[in-house]
């Protein structure tokens, strides 16, 4: 299974955490895609703090969730990978949907106006996949490069501890995120999330300074 359809299963478990995290849902699948493309030798992610992706190979991979990002893959190429999870072109999330139907793992259910949603029709899949996250923040397997990718957005996205669950085993918040670090470093997608995830949240935080808060007496 493609890291971004396993990513997609994470993400569609029902619970408040991932509930909270609906903002960046897109942007963690965009990740996931990308590292995918990464693993098929597809695109080149360069190193530093915002990489850029490059196309490296043409024509397809045989996969219909990796091959229907090609063409606006295409276009993004040579960009920040900030720029490509940005991008609503890039969203992968109705072919993932598509596939994982098709496995008989979720089920479509059509909504009026909008986007269909994704429920749960086979849970093996994921509580598999939870299983194995849970050994490797243990210490029990080493990490595989898309568990270590999966982890590490995870952590970004602030729901490790609550999407892993009882698979964490005796972990509190703090110590799953220091093993989580550990084992998804060098991670480029991951951590480009972190860092929009990180930047989003500083934005939105209002800190009233002695100044600000004068003016706004002011004002009113």
């Amino acid at each position: 299974m493609l890291i971004v359809e396993e990513t997609f299963l994470l993400l569609t478990k029902d619970n408040v955490a991932v509930d909270r995290i609906r903002p960046y849902r897109r942007h963690a699948l965009v990740a996931a895609l990308l590292a995918d493309l990464a693993e098929a030798g597809v695109v080149d992610i360069g190193e530093g703090t915002d990489p850029k992706v490059s196309v490296v190979r043409a024509g397809t991979t045989g996969h219909p969730v990796l091959d229907a990002s090609l063409p606006a893959l295409d276009r993004l190429s040579g960009q920040k990978i900030s720029t490509l999870l940005a991008s609503a072109t890039l969203d992968p999330e109705p072919a993932v949907g598509r596939s994982l139907a098709r496995q008989g793992i979720v089920q479509e259910v059509p909504r009026r106006f909008r986007s269909p949603e994704y429920v749960t029709a086979n849970p093996a899949p994921e509580i598999a996949l939870r299983q194995r996250l849970g050994e490797v923040v243990a210490g029990d397997r080493q990490a595989s490069p898309a568990e270590a990718t999966e982890l590490g957005i995870l952590k970004a996205l602030n729901v490790a501890y609550g999407v892993l669950g009882t698979a964490r085993g005796d972990l509190d918040r703090r110590g799953l995120a220091r093993r989580i670090v550990a084992v998804s470093q060098g991670v480029p997608a991951a951590q480009a999330l972190q860092q929009m995830v990180d930047s989003v949240t500083a934005s939105t935080t209002v800190t009233v300074t002695p100044a600000g808060a004068a003016g706004a007496a002011g004002a009113a």
